[in-house]
């Protein structure tokens, strides 16, 4: 299978050979094998993961986007990505730290507790994926 990766900001990958990917869609967590039926779908924010031909595996976190598999070609595009090595878990942890003070305002307003609940889940997210949360 053949996987290209892209955000915005950057192009994390482009045609490479990968055995697995596993992805966090709208539908929930994902494994794409070789021979998978044709998809298109959402992503939400959550890990992400590949396996390329020489038996490692790459992890990161992924936000919100698109992916696409036709035949053996799987095309991801994300607002963000970072892979797990990127994650700036000092950075993760005030975002947590701020969101959770946002969230314990009562008179928080209904907008502002859903973009402050979604910061806290990112934030989160990126802890558990960058395997150094505690």
């Amino acid at each position: 299978m053949r996987l290209s990766i892209y955000s915005p900001s950057r192009k994390l990958l482009s045609d490479k050979d990968v055995r697995e990917v596993h992805l966090t869609s709208s539908e929930g967590l994902i494994q794409i094998l070789p021979g998978h039926a044709p998809i298109l779908g959402s992503l939400d924010p959550g890990p992400f993961a590949f396996d390329p031909m020489d038996g490692s595996r790459v992890e990161g976190f992924i936000s919100h986007g698109f992916f696409e598999v036709v035949g053996d070609v799987i095309s991801l595009t994300a607002e963000t990505l970072e892979l797990k090595d990127e994650i700036d878990l000092d950075r993760a942890r005030k975002a947590q730290a701020k969101a959770e003070e946002a969230l314990r305002d009562p008179s928080i307003t209904e907008g502002h507790f859903k973009k402050y609940q979604l910061k806290l889940q990112r934030s989160l997210i990126r802890q558990q994926v960058s395997g150094r949360s505690h």
